[in-house]
C-alpha cells in the first residue's frame, strides 16, 4: 500500500519531533577539574597530588633563611599565575608555609605564615579571591628533606600551594 504524497510531509515530522534529543556535551571531569582545569594546571608546574594538584617541586618557592620575603622574579610569575588560574575558574588555594628546623618551634610557625602570607599577597594581586587563600604556616612540620644537611634545610624553607577542586568543601 502506498501513502498518498500528502500525507508524506506531516508523517515525516511527525517521526522526526519522536528523534532523541542528545544532550549537550559536558566538560570532561578530572578529580573534580575540567579537562582544561588539569592541563592549565599541569602547564604551570603544579603536579596531582590525590584530588588536589600542588605546585610542583622544580617550582617549589624557596626562601633564605629567616626570610619571609620572596625573591626577584618570583612575586611577578605569582601574579602571572594566577591571572591564569583565574581564567580557568580556579580562584581559590591552601597556601601553606614551611621552615627547617633552625629557630624555636612558636618562631618557625610565625615565620612559616609570614612566608605563605607573601606568596597569597602575590597570588591576590595576580587576581586570585583573598577569600578563597586558606593561608596556614605548618612552621617546620613535614620536612621534604632531611635537617641535617645545609641543601636539605634549604629544600624545607619553601611555601606550598595546593588547588583543590572548586565545588571541594572548605577546609
Amino acid at each position: 500500500m502506498m501513502l498518498p504524497r500528502s500525507l508524506f510531509i506531516p508523517l515525516t515530522l511527525a517521526l522526526a519531533g519522536c528523534a532523541t534529543v542528545q544532550p549537550a556535551p559536558v566538560a570532561q571531569q578530572h578529580h573534580g577539574f575540567t579537562a582544561e582545569q588539569a592541563s592549565v594546571l599541569r602547564a604551570n608546574g603544579f603536579v596531582e597530588k590525590g584530588d588536589d594538584w600542588e605546585f610542583g617541586l622544580a617550582d617549589r618557592l624557596l626562601f633564605a633563611t629567616d626570610e619571609s620575603n620572596l625573591i626577584p622574579g618570583q612575586r611577578d610569575r605569582l601574579k602571572h599565575l594566577a591571572g591564569t588560574l583565574a581564567k580557568v575558574g580556579l580562584a581559590g588555594a591552601r597556601v601553606e608555609g614551611h621552615t627547617d628546623v633552625t629557630g624555636t618551634a612558636a618562631y618557625n610557625e610565625a615565620l612559616s605564615l609570614r612566608r605563605a602570607q607573601s606568596v597569597a599577597d602575590a597570588l591576590t594581586e595576580g587576581g586570585m579571591d583573598h577569600e578563597r587563600l586558606k593561608v596556614r604556616g605548618l612552621g617546620k612540620a613535614d620536612p621534604v628533606q632531611s635537617n641535617a644537611t645545609a641543601a636539605g634545610r634549604r629544600e624545607n624553607r619553601r611555601v606550598v600551594i595546593i588547588v583543590s577542586p572548586p565545588d571541594a568543601p572548605a577546609e
